[in-house]
């Protein structure tokens, strides 16, 4: 009991000095089942059966060049039946740093998931959603007044990704054991940001974001896993998280100063793996309340992370009803 004690209070200070540099999510590996805590039998027992939950989380994150990201992200699951549910979230960003600030809608992402296997030491969901582009790319300086000066701010400052993306995957769970895999295809670009360094006057706070003028994303694939505890109230899943972006990203560059035509460019690095420590805590204020927490810590990165969702820090707290 000594090192489980001392193995959750290990997490907690994990969960407030984790690094995230990297660790960047762009919704699957949240998205409906993925990822999702599970109580373990040593925790205490729900008095009911509860199909659906309602939850606000609050994340605080410093991102790229020290940027102040918060989120407050409502998330709505409504159980149909025993084996089916639908999630959705929508959250609201506020973003500032030393080019600006920002703040407004993100991305929407809705997921439906469907329990293919659903036993009390075994179960097997799919998941399946989309992230909508509610969120806005083309922000720009408050200090410019004009259209013909405007300047855009950088990807870590704008709400959402620009893109609409089908979200895919599938958890298997066998007694503490969870795995998932999960993919994020990109269906259709529509970033309008225009960030260059030149549009800056290549200003030295400026020249330190990547450039991202009318950036089109990769895919993602993911893999994690995860091992479940329970003690009393609390539940605590540490694990790991593997996201491989599939493909260089491309923008739009100027390659000669003397021709003004922009040509498609791909963003060297920004292909690869981001590897993250994890850890899931809920804390069961009483049978329908409770209080869930997470982070996460990279061990590998992509050196060039151009969609501004590189996190140096981060921490999500969220308040649970079950109803």
């Amino acid at each position: 009991m000594n090192k489980r004690i001392l193995f959750i209070l290990a997490g907690s200070m994990f969960g407030t000095i984790a690094h995230a540099q990297g660790c960047s999510d762009a919704g699957v590996c949240t998205a409906g089942a993925i990822g999702q805590l599970h109580l373990w039998q040593d925790s205490v027992a729900d008095a009911g059966i509860y199909r659906s939950d309602a939850r606000v989380v609050y994340s605080y994150a410093v991102g790229e060049q020290k940027t102040l990201i918060t989120q407050i992200v409502p998330e709505l699951k409504i159980g149909i039946g025993e084996r089916f549910s639908l999630q959705v979230k929508v959250p609201f960003v506020n973003t500032s740093g030393n080019l600006g600030k920002s703040n407004g809608v993100g991305d929407a992402i809705a997921t439906a998931s469907y329990a293919f296997i659903k036993e009390q030491d075994r179960n097997i969901t799919g998941s399946l959603g989309l992230r909508l582009p509610t969120g806005t790319t083309d922000t720009h300086d408050d200090a410019i007044t004009t259209t013909q000066m405007r300047r855009d701010l950088p990807m870590p400052y704008q709400t959402g990704l620009g893109t609409t993306d089908v979200l895919a995957g599938i958890e298997w769970r066998h007694k503490r054991y969870v795995a998932a895999i999960a993919y994020q295809h990109v269906l259709s670009q529509n970033n309008k940001n225009t960030f260059s360094h030149a549009a800056w006057d290549n200003g030295t706070d400026a020249s330190r974001y990547f450039e991202s003028n009318e950036l089109e994303r990769a895919d993602d694939a993911v893999l994690r896993l995860q091992y479940a505890y329970g003690c009393g109230r609390l539940s605590l899943q540490p694990g790991l998280l593997a996201i491989y972006h599939t493909k260089n990203d491309t923008r739009l560059e100027q390659l000669m100063a003397m021709d003004p035509m922009m040509q498609r460019v791909a963003i060297s690095g920004s292909q690869g793996l981001t590897l993250n420590g994890t850890l899931d805590l809920r804390y069961k204020l009483s049978d329908r309340w409770a209080v869930d927490v997470s982070a996460g810590m990279p061990f590998i990165t992509r050196k060039v992370r151009p969609d501004g969702l590189t996190r140096e820090f981060v921490m999500n707290a969220g308040l649970r009803f079950r109803f």
